[in-house]
Formats: structure tokens, sequence, C-alpha cells
């Protein structure tokens, strides 16, 4: 990446607008944006997913429970390598949907998940399917351990579709999922199975699932977007 672009394009503009806190601190620090020109406006989701029918899923693959991750198998960040060490030490069916890169990583993915018969991973399947937010609603967990995340829309979809969340502790994602998830360290397999095996260990609530349905959707980032807009133009 070319930081001397980045850095001419944020200082030609009126306004900035990171995902997280966090990443505004970092373009703030790394390439100089005046703190008067940032503005959180986080990352949205659908509330078609809030409304998703696990039957679906489990109807057609006969799970139920089970660990889920949506993403692409193969990129470093995602990270899925070090997730499907750590599912072979935990005895629960879990699904993996993503596009498989044809890359050494999604290779690398492919040998691991061989190695466990609990694992089933299925090729990319639309944002816009029913059967991917049922997937979101049928599955116990959504684990997303990546490198980082601001803050991984997939695990926005699966919290609003009821599913408890493993995510990675980098990026800025204790900004939307607060308390209501729980956090891992993306270089440990060991810290990975244990917040996959800890959120199992509790029961399903609505608390996240409300959390994401009244600050995330659309419709309110639409809204503190536009508030922007305003107040840039009106300073013309």
């Amino acid at each position: 990446m070319d930081y001397g672009i980045m850095a001419d394009i944020c200082s030609w503009a009126r306004a900035v607008l990171p995902n997280t806190t966090e990443e505004g601190q970092l373009l703030q620090d790394g390439i100089g944006v005046s703190r008067e020109k940032l503005t959180v406006i986080p990352n949205g989701v659908d509330e078609r997913f809030y409304h998703s029918d696990k039957s679906i899923f489990e109807d057609k693959y006969g799970m139920k429970n089970f660990i889920l991750n949506v993403g692409h198998i193969g990129p470093e960040r995602k990270n899925v390598l070090n997730l499907i060490r750590a599912l072979k030490f935990i005895d629960v069916p879990a699904v993996i949907i993503g596009r498989i890169e044809n890359n050494r990583g999604g290779r690398a993915c492919m040998d691991e998940a061989k190695e466990n018969p609990r694992l089933m991973i299925l090729d990319s399947i639309p944002n816009d399917s029913d059967l991917l937010a049922s997937a979101y609603a049928a599955c116990d967990v959504f684990a997303l351990p990546s490198l980082f995340e601001t803050p991984g829309i997939a695990a926005l979809e699966a919290a609003l579709a009821g599913a408890k969340i493993v995510i990675t502790k980098y990026g800025g994602t204790k900004e939307y999922f607060k308390s209501h998830a729980e956090y891992v360290d993306p270089a440990s397999i060991e810290d990975i199975r244990r917040g996959i095996l800890h959120s199992m260990g509790k029961k399903k609530n609505d608390e996240l699932r409300i959390h994401i349905k009244n600050n995330y959707l659309w419709d309110v980032v639409a809204q503190k977007t536009l508030e922007v807009y305003e107040r840039v133009l009106a300073k013309k």
C-alpha cells in the first residue's frame, strides 16, 4: 500500500470516516490526519439477518449447534489455518463457508481440513442467500479469529442472527461487540480453542443480537453518514 497516496487523499478530504476509534487513532498517528477531520462511522449489517430461519440449513445438511466461520479460505489475514487447527481439538461439528483461494494458504487449509472428519467446508454462498442467513442462525458459535477485523461484517451478521461470537481481539472489535463476545489471540491455536470452548459453555441470549440491531443496522449507519455530509456542506 502506498501510504503517501493515502496521506494525500486524507489531507485533501474535509472529513475522514474510520470504522473504529482504533482505526482513527492509527490514521492520526500514522499519516497525520487531524483529529478534527475524524468521525467514526461503523460498519453496518442488513436487518434481514435478524429474521434468519435456521431450519433451512438444518434441513439441508442435518446439522445443528455447530461452530461456523464465514470468509475467504487462504488469505493470511483471515487466519483460517489456525482456526482449522484449533477445531481439531474440539469434539463438535464445524462448518467453514468461503471461497477457497488457489494459493499456498488455501491449499494448506484444505490439507489440514482433511484430517478433521467433523469439519465441513462449503464453497462460497452468496451474501443475499437465505441459506447463508440460515447457517448463521443454526450455528451455536461463530468464530472469526482473524489477525484483525474492523470489525468483521460476517460476525455482525451472525450476531444479528443469534449466534454467540468468538472473535479476534485486534482491530477495534471490542467497540462493536462490547462484553458480549469472547476475544482471542489469533496467533495462539490454544487460545482460539479456549475461546470457542468457553463460548460453547454459555447459553444463548438476545443481548448481543439486540445491541447489534439497535446500533449497527445500515439505516443507523446511513443516518450517521448523512450527518457528516450535512456538517461538511454547512461549512462551505
